[in-house]
């Protein structure tokens, strides 16, 4: 086989994983207006697990029930009791009909400052680790943003007169200010959704109390999930993220035993890991992600990520998921090469001494060179994902030449803040896989089942 790095089976606890590729956890939003998964959803993992992936890691779940959790405008799925338990039970059984194919649930505390507040709740702020607004400061946009500002706001460029971003890439801090007043301006009238998540609200200080009362929850969620038959769980933490505003000493101005030092900033996520391995035991499989990078001024660095990284791992953690930057970096967050993740891996693998899932691949030849070269133990696939669910299984069948590749437009990206489903430029079906069963029915144990049913009804139905 041409890559065969990347099909080496691989454990994470007492988790054995068929090959070393996995799909990255995305909000896709598909979930329905109160947080439970739907039909779709379920049509969306399953036809990735149909697709080969060793690996399904979900989208970021929420456990937290408080209005001021934040992330309204995003509607993520939710798992705060067990109202929600059956529709993610579904979900696992599902997958699991697929060969080998493990699936962990990402648990989200919340969004924190990259939230906001509830539709029914609006008087209610996003709730962070202190009173720190987002700025999403548009300098920072790469070309894949900048072709999503001109598809969804090209009004932006007629008021300016700019033919591209360029230009405001290199303006001053003060020739940046008086132009993203008008900027602002423009969104406020042609596109709120977005104009709030470039200037978002101030949240408010989380009190002690409310910190633990997450803490706890997050442990007995973890639980709740391995008892649903998830085969791992996955703490959000990266990315600018509630668990990330504690690590990043440019969001987390407290001065209590939860800011301050590393050690303090990181206590709302140590406390997490210690809590849920008291509940799950010490071998289940059990890991975090983390930014290999704020790359924000004043934000958390990756020299200091690996010192959190350590710490994570002596607490309990059993691998670790890589990412970089944060929603006021989005040219970070959702860069338009390729590997670039790769950089923070053997810093991480170092620091923890445990498995390092890596993200952002378009090519099995990138892909394979990382696993092989030992750069990371395991790929990810997120972008990719949406654009081609088949190329773990292309790339096994050596029909690398018939992968639709991402183009990095960030389309789906930019679906997230507009008020539209979540699509793909380039894979028509991303979206409405339930109305496409071929993708991800057939050849599952649940369809053999179903048909050895049906044909001991036959002449009956």
């Amino acid at each position: 086989m041409k890559y065969e790095a990347l099909f080496e089976p691989i454990t994470i606890g007492d988790v054995t994983l068929k090959n070393r590729i996995a799909m990255a956890p995305m909000n896709m939003t598909y979930s329905g207006p109160n947080g439970y998964l739907c039909d779709q959803n379920i049509a969306w993992y399953a036809t990735r697990a149909k697709g080969g992936f060793g690996l399904i890691i979900t989208e970021c779940i929420v456990i937290n029930p408080h209005p001021w959790r934040g992330s309204e405008e995003v509607n993520p799925a939710l798992f705060t009791d067990y109202r929600f338990s059956r529709y993610l039970s579904k979900l696992v059984n599902v997958i699991h009909s697929y060969d080998k194919t493990r699936i962990f649930i990402q648990l989200s505390p919340g969004w924190g400052r990259q939230g906001h507040p509830n539709v029914e709740t609006p008087h209610i702020s996003s709730a962070a680790p202190s009173a720190v607004p987002m700025r999403i400061d548009i300098r920072n946009l790469n070309k894949g943003w900048e072709k999503q500002v001109r598809r969804v706001t090209p009004e932006i460029f007629a008021a300016t007169g700019l033919e591209s971003l360029e230009p405001i890439r290199k303006m001053s801090d003060r020739e940046y200010e008086e132009l993203e007043l008008a900027i602002l301006g423009i969104l406020q009238k042609e596109a709120p959704a977005l104009a709030q998540v470039l200037q978002a609200e101030t949240p408010r200080e989380l009190r002690v109390e409310e910190i633990i009362d997450l803490e706890d929850r997050m442990a007995t969620q973890a639980e709740a999930a391995f008892r649903l038959g998830f085969d791992g769980v996955e703490i959000h933490s990266p990315h600018g993220y509630l668990i990330h505003q504690f690590l990043s000493p440019r969001m987390n101005r407290r001065t209590d035993e939860y800011g301050g030092s590393p050690e303090n900033r990181a206590r709302f996520l140590l406390n997490i890991i210690r809590k849920i391995r008291t509940k799950i035991g010490p071998d289940k499989a059990l890991g975090a992600r983390f930014s290999g990078d704020e790359l924000m001024p004043g934000g958390m660095t990756h020299d200091e990520a690996k010192k959190f990284v350590a710490m994570a791992v002596a607490a309990g953690i059993s691998y670790v998921n890589i990412s970089q930057g944060c929603y006021e970096n989005p040219g970070a967050f959702a860069p338009d090469g390729e590997g670039e993740f790769t950089q923070y891996a053997p810093g991480f693998k170092k620091a923890g001494g445990v498995p390092v899932i890596t993200p952002g691949f378009i090519t099995p030849e990138c892909a394979h060179e990382a696993v092989k070269e030992k750069k990371t133990d395991i790929i990810s696939l997120g972008r990719q994902a949406i654009a081609d669910p088949y190329w773990p299984a292309k790339v096994e069948a050596e029909r690398a030449k018939d992968i639709v590749k991402c183009t990095r437009c960030n389309f789906c990206y930019m679906n997230l803040f507009e008020p539209r489903w979540l699509g793909c430029q380039v894979n028509p079906t991303a979206g409405f896989e339930l109305f496409y069963p071929e993708l991800w029915l057939r050849g599952s144990a649940n369809e053999k089942r179903v048909k050895k049913y049906m044909d001991k009804a036959k002449g009956l139905i």
